[in-house]
């Protein structure tokens, strides 16, 4: 499937607006060292949520996502301001972001079954590329594989301007996170 029409079926089963406003309702609450997996975790699974479980959670090596309806694999990746800028919203001129990681182990710049496609997100913006239109930006670094993508080769989901956001100011994730480990510590 080529990647204009797969965005668009990606378009017409999203809620941008709703992954907006988690995005920017969690703020920067879970950039910890330590919260940063539970970040990943919800933006991941509120891209199958978001989407009425089109595109399933399956958390795999180097996939993140599976659509099953099209036999697709997605490879999911939260670059923040990592496609416009976080004031102004300019697009970046080149997009880079860590495709794989080969703890301190160069390895080339191929990657081993690849993902259908790979889908890049910002809390306000999202877009796709294929991985054979992705390959030809991949670069070797010393703990593994990069990505530096012209922003024109990227087919976008959304865009800063087509969203709006509603801002959820009583979510506390840490709280909520610290009373759901207490409520199975002490049901024993």
């Amino acid at each position: 499937m080529d990647t204009n029409k797969y965005a668009e079926i990606i378009k017409q089963n999203f809620e941008p607006n709703r992954f907006a406003s988690l995005l920017s309702s969690l703020g920067d609450q879970l950039n910890d060292r330590k919260d940063r997996f539970d970040k990943a975790d919800i933006i991941e699974k509120s891209f199958e949520v978001y989407s009425n479980g089109k595109f399933k959670h399956v958390d795999s090596i180097g996939r993140d996502h599976r659509d099953n309806d099209n036999n697709l694999d997605l490879e999911f990746k939260f670059i923040e301001d990592g496609l416009f800028t976080p004031k102004r919203k300019k697009p970046k001129k080149t997009v880079t972001v860590k495709i794989k990681n080969s703890l301190g182990q160069d390895k080339g710049k191929n990657i081993d079954n690849p993902a259908d496609f790979y889908v890049f997100a910002q809390t306000d913006a999202m877009a796709i590329i294929s991985s054979a239109e992705l390959k030809p930006y991949l670069v070797s670094v010393p703990d593994g594989i990069e990505a530096k993508i012209p922003l024109d080769k990227l087919t976008f989901i959304f865009k800063p301007n087509d969203v709006s956001t509603k801002i959820n100011e009583n979510i506390n994730y840490k709280n909520i996170k610290k009373q759901a480990q207490l409520s199975i510590i002490n049901s024993f």
